[in-house]
């Protein structure tokens, strides 16, 4: 008998735009599910969601536009339930998770919840948007809470954060599986490394490329630091760092007190554009903050740069140490360590240097980021999860 897909429908209000959700769906895709969403796009349209941390009437507005969003996607959602073997909760789905799961095994499916992050770790570890103990910050940890009790698997991109969710909600570790980020293998690829013709006319200068949202966790005013002693050293140099966010009017102001011309700050650009600039670069930098968070989590740019058979530099931790498994695939510097980034890149004007680490690099991401890689690693769980009865149907066959 031959076994049907797996079907799994994305459910919420998260942001299908978003890396990690695009990637989680190609995996499950590759793993041969079948993919399919009820979805109300409440968070594709929000510009400031950093608001509701600064300003309560910032925060009405936006429970005002949850609820509007659940009440369109009640209207939906049960009958893409019902044709449904697992329910996937993707970033950010700490609201729909507690309200949607038992509802979701109601209807025979499996609960998977992907956050990605917690909200917890985004407003008040990293960011600090909000002081630890206000009922805003007790709010956001309740919601993590919930969500990932509610569900039946959490998928956690390291396993450094999957035992920091397991500690924060207080449940075992064996709910969660290890996912890695990965990347658009079409679009960041080795390949497009060739096709890049605007190199010329800077072979002089060691090509320095960061991209990020300027959060506490990318470590930018790092990176300012050591291109100010690389150019006062009389280093030749040329930095693009793209993006805004959070800490970007701090590392913009840092930058012109010391008065950098090696540095070109750009706002976001499009995906497809970012592999171009990877393509530029003769080393990519990755995050360099002192966070918890930066010491659990290996971001979509490194991730990126992997893809493309980059070379990069990012800080060390117990996650890049696990991606990596004792292989050279970055160098790694001490985090907020500026004279360290220095010496690092001193040492990648070696183009051998680079090509070597980016070799190591493209191999480690196919053995186990690629989209091929994470769907080996999925196979295991669709089956389990599609051969198991649910809570709900144990119910009714006892």
């Amino acid at each position: 008998m031959t076994r049907r897909s797996p079907r799994v429908l994305r459910l919420g209000l998260f942001d299908a735009r978003y890396a990690r959700n695009r990637t989680t769906a190609a995996a499950l895709a590759a793993a041969g599910a079948v993919v399919f969403d009820a979805r109300v796009p409440v968070l594709d349209t929000f510009a400031d969601r950093l608001g509701p941390s600064r300003d309560p009437w910032a925060l009405i507005r936006f429970l005002s536009r949850l609820t509007w969003g659940q009440v369109r996607l009640a209207l939906v959602a049960p009958r893409r339930l019902a044709d449904a073997d697992l329910a996937l909760f993707g970033y950010p789905g700490q609201w729909d998770v507690p309200l949607w799961a038992p509802v979701a095994r109601r209807f025979g499916c499996h609960v998977l919840f992907d956050p990605l992050v917690t909200l917890t770790e985004t407003f008040v570890e990293d960011r600090r948007l909000l002081r630890p103990g206000t009922w805003r910050a007790r709010l956001l940890r309740t919601l993590d809470r919930r969500a990932l009790r509610a569900a039946d698997v959490v998928l956690a991109d390291t396993p450094q954060q999957a035992a920091h969710w397991a500690a924060l909600a207080g449940v075992s570790l064996e709910r969660f599986i290890v996912l890695p980020v990965g990347a658009d293998d079409l679009l960041f690829h080795p390949s497009r490394r060739s096709t890049v013709s605007w190199l010329e006319g800077q072979n002089d200068r060691l090509r320095i490329l960061f991209y990020g949202t300027y959060s506490p966790l990318h470590g930018a005013e790092t990176i300012i630091d050591a291109v100010h002693r690389l150019e006062r050293a009389g280093e030749s140099v040329s930095v693009v760092m793209i993006g805004s966010g959070q800490l970007e009017p701090r590392v913009r102001e840092r930058a012109a007190a010391l008065g950098l011309h090696a540095v070109r700050f750009i706002p976001w650009v499009p995906e497809a554009e970012l592999a171009g600039w990877i393509a530029w670069a003769d080393v990519v930098l990755g995050i360099f903050g002192n966070t918890a968070k930066a010491a659990r989590v290996v971001p979509n740019k490194v991730y990126q740069a992997m893809a493309m058979g980059a070379a990069i530099v990012t800080r060390d931790s117990p996650a890049m140490r696990w991606l990596a498994a004792g292989r050279a695939i970055a160098r790694l510097v001490p985090p907020a360590d500026p004279d360290a980034l220095v010496a690092v890149l001193r040492e990648l004007r070696n183009p051998d240097l680079r090509v070597r680490l980016g070799t190591g690099a493209r191999e480690r991401y196919e053995a186990v980021a690629s989209t091929n890689a994470r769907a080996s690693s999925l196979v295991p769980l669709l089956r389990r999860l599609t051969a198991a009865p649910t809570e709900s149907e144990r119910m009714v066959t006892v």
